[in-house]
């Protein structure tokens, strides 16, 4: 919901014509589709347990540098399912991959509204801002090691990339989607 709102609101920042956005949201949603696949599949693959657990345990984890804290809890509720790699990322740097290569530039232009948070906007310029701050409040939350954060964001940039430059290309022979 939050990204598709994004995406309907591309559609009048860059004065999109019908075809372009229907291929806009094709694009995406179907590179999104894939990413998603991708990511639940590794994560039942590799079955990476969560901080919350890691943190409470670590003295269980083979490596003498590190010691439990069995008083540290994330600041939200742990999701009951695999932590590598993470969902969320995939799915924010495959939209925001997707967006920069339809539309060949890095300048976003994207307001996102917090599911979290009724009534909070953020507006990204950039595709590395948005990006980072992904990566950031996922780790900050407590429910993500960064390594998930930066593997899943890399999956959805190498996704998007071959998904948009081998399908969705344009029909009407121009050489660039409307801006």
């Amino acid at each position: 919901m939050q990204y598709n709102a994004a995406l309907r609101d591309q559609v009048s920042v860059r004065h999109l014509d019908i075809v372009d956005t229907a291929r806009m949201f094709a694009a995406i949603d179907m590179s999104v589709a894939d990413a998603e696949i991708t990511v639940w599949h590794a994560k039942y693959s590799y079955g990476l347990w969560r901080p919350v657990t890691a943190i409470g345990l670590a003295d269980t984890d083979g490596n003498s540098a590190t010691s439990p804290d069995p008083s540290w809890v994330p600041m939200i509720t742990t999701p009951p399912y695999p932590e590598y790699p993470s969902g969320y990322n995939a799915f924010n740097s495959t939209v925001t991959h997707g967006l920069a290569t339809l539309f060949q530039t890095r300048h976003l232009q994207l307001t996102l509204t917090s599911t979290a948070v009724p009534g909070i906007e953020r507006h990204y310029d950039r595709v590395g801002a948005l990006l980072q701050d992904v990566v950031d409040a996922r780790v900050w939350e407590g429910i993500h090691f960064r390594t998930a954060d930066t593997a899943a964001k890399n999956i959805g940039d190498r996704l998007a990339a071959w998904t948009i430059n081998r399908y969705f290309q344009p029909v009407h022979g121009d050489d660039e989607p409307s801006r």
